[in-house]
């Protein structure tokens, strides 16, 4: 076996990792950011610190071949990322170094910390921040609060600028991630900031966030959904930084209308709700004069689904929260109860208000209206539920689920329906009411299946899947079932398994393929029929030896070719 660090020497971590990711982790490797926990010839196994800890792997497995495995979202999907190049150049940095050490947890560094003297500890704090620009500002930021000067907010503006940047004309889904984490990273730095005692700034530079994140929106591939981390980010920094600073009210509620009509994004939606508290009555009264004019501008039956309308919309339905009157709120909402989670809103509100009557009136108003959407029902029938097993009705609560499993069969709705059955002590009835129904629908056999697995009666649910079919997701939990009792039976669910994976033609899908195979074999040997595997494996081999990246992971086993 080579050693690591002669194979990393001789790895092309740029074309490896790509650019944006290399140099990246070379800002992490000179930050210091990558703890090696346990070092031999062979393997390596770290800690980086991004915007939370994550386990880095790597390891030298045949001649300029590395194998590696990060938990950040970028090395979860198999690629190299930069917490890999930051562990693999502090590898190399670290190479004249004891090739095989490990960093233990049985020393107590709090104590150790404690006992330094000042000037030892001074000297490796300003050395740890001449690497690492965020503790630099925080101990600037908490040096100039010391002195009661302000933060230099340009400088931070630069570096809100700079966090949102577009790298190139658009940052397509593999590079997000990698954004995304540099933002992640910038409003790390800004609750640092807000801890030293900088509110003011601090809610200056989360709107500027806000206004950077809108504009991503056109050039950030989102399918990972980051821009939307990033806005419940700002969301919370701002209103800390406003619990902290209490800022003028009426400024800031003027302020606070306009982001939350102007907005794409959620950033400040329903502000007046959250923000009451620092608001008060007079911020209150600023938000709803600059809201309210809207409001009744609208032309009835107008465009309903208008971004204004529903900007307009939420902004009202916040200040009817903050006001703490139900039918305020009733009264922006009943003139367009689009959704179940309207009828929810004003039953919650209700109950909150002691107006339990009107709170059930409305929850089954809500379910009448909305029978025809079943899937959208799950919050508003527990709501109701709820209210009447608290107005002792039980049996009641237990009818709301039964209809709603005759109007949507699903595992899901059944589940719901023995639950609130065994609460009513009518379980055994409710359960052979359900199979019975969907016994007599040819197009529920899936959910029969589930049901009966559900139940604990595998026997029947895999005769039933036998039969009728079901899902792969339903046909490999039946297999996990069955298993120990059937070893050699469920090898076909197994091997639809494996070929669903290999044909991802991932690298990923390669690995839990092979994972899969294991325990192929084990199941075989368990059933006293190895050649099961060996036939198995050997049908893999035959129909998939093009994929060089395949036979390698099942070479590695040291399975016969």
């Amino acid at each position: 076996m080579p050693e690591l660090a002669d194979v990393l020497d001789d790895v092309d971590l740029v074309d490896l990792a790509g650019e944006s990711s290399y140099f990246r982790g070379v800002a992490y490797a000179e930050e210091g950011r990558a703890a090696l926990k346990e070092v031999d010839a062979q393997r390596v196994v770290a800690v980086v610190q991004g915007t939370e800890p994550y386990r880095v792997v790597l390891t030298a497995s045949g001649k300029q071949h590395l194998e590696w495995s990060c938990t950040c979202p970028v090395g979860d999907s198999g690629a190299f990322c930069k917490h890999a190049v930051a562990v693999a150049l502090t590898v190399t940095g670290a190479a004249a170094e004891s090739t095989e050490r490990t960093v233990g947890d049985d020393v107590d560094i709090a104590t150790y910390v404690m006992s330094l003297d000042p000037t030892r500890l001074a000297a490796i704090v300003l050395d740890q921040a001449a690497r690492d620009w965020r503790l630099a500002e925080r101990l600037t930021a908490e040096a100039r609060a010391a002195l009661g000067l302000d933060v230099d907010e340009a400088v931070w503006r630069k570096r809100v600028d700079a966090a949102f940047r577009r790298w190139g004309r658009f940052v397509d889904y593999r590079t997000a991630p990698d954004w995304a984490a540099g933002v992640f990273e910038l409003l790390d730095a800004l609750d640092e900031l807000l801890a030293t005692g900088h509110a003011d700034v601090v809610i200056t530079l989360a709107e500027r966030c806000h206004r950077k994140a809108e504009a991503a929106i056109a050039y950030v591939d989102d399918s990972d959904g980051y821009i939307t981390d990033i806005f419940h980010r700002v969301a919370d920094l701002h209103l800390a930084a406003c619990t902290a600073s209490r800022p003028a009210p009426v400024p800031l509620a003027r302020r606070l209308a306009k982001l939350e009509l102007t907005a794409e994004l959620d950033t400040f939606h329903r502000a007046a709700s959250r923000y009451a508290d620092v608001l008060g009555a007079d911020g209150l009264a600023a938000y709803r004069k600059v809201v309210e004019p809207k409001w009744d501008a609208l032309v009835p039956g107008g465009d309903r689904w208008s971004h204004d309308e529903f900007r307009i919309r939420q902004a009202m339905i916040g200040l009817a929260l903050a006001s703490g009157d139900p039918d305020e709120l009733i009264r922006v909402k009943e003139h367009d109860l689009r959704s179940p989670y309207d009828h929810v809103e004003i039953v919650e509100f209700l109950r909150v208000a002691g107006r339990r009557d009107d709170a059930l009136t409305w929850a089954r108003a809500g379910l009448t209206q909305f029978a025809g959407r079943p899937h959208q029902l799950g919050t508003l029938r527990d709501v109701t539920a709820e209210l009447l097993r608290e107005e002792g009705d039980p049996q009641a609560a237990v009818d709301v689920y039964a209809d709603a499993f005759a109007h949507d069969r699903t595992i899901d709705a059944y589940r719901k329906l023995l639950q609130a059955a065994e609460g009513a002590g009518v379980a055994e009835e409710r359960r052979a009411a359900a199979h019975e129904l969907v016994a007599s629908d040819p197009r529920a056999s899936e959910v029969q299946v589930a049901m009966l697995l559900h139940d604990g009666d595998v026997e029947a649910a895999w005769l039933a899947a036998t039969v009728h079919g079901c899902s792969p997701s339903l046909w490999l939990a039946l297999a996990r079932a069955r298993e120990t009792e059937h070893p050699l039976d469920v090898i076909p669910v197994y091997v639809t398994e494996i070929e669903r994976e290999i044909d991802t033609k991932k690298k990923a899908g390669y690995q839990r393929a092979v994972k899969t195979l294991a325990h192929v074999e084990r199941l075989a040997d368990a059933g006293h029929a190895p050649d099961r595997f060996t036939s198995v494996l050997a049908n893999v081999r035959t129909r998939h030896r093009q994929k060089r990246s395949l036979m390698e992971l099942l070479d590695r086993r040291g399975w016969p070719t």
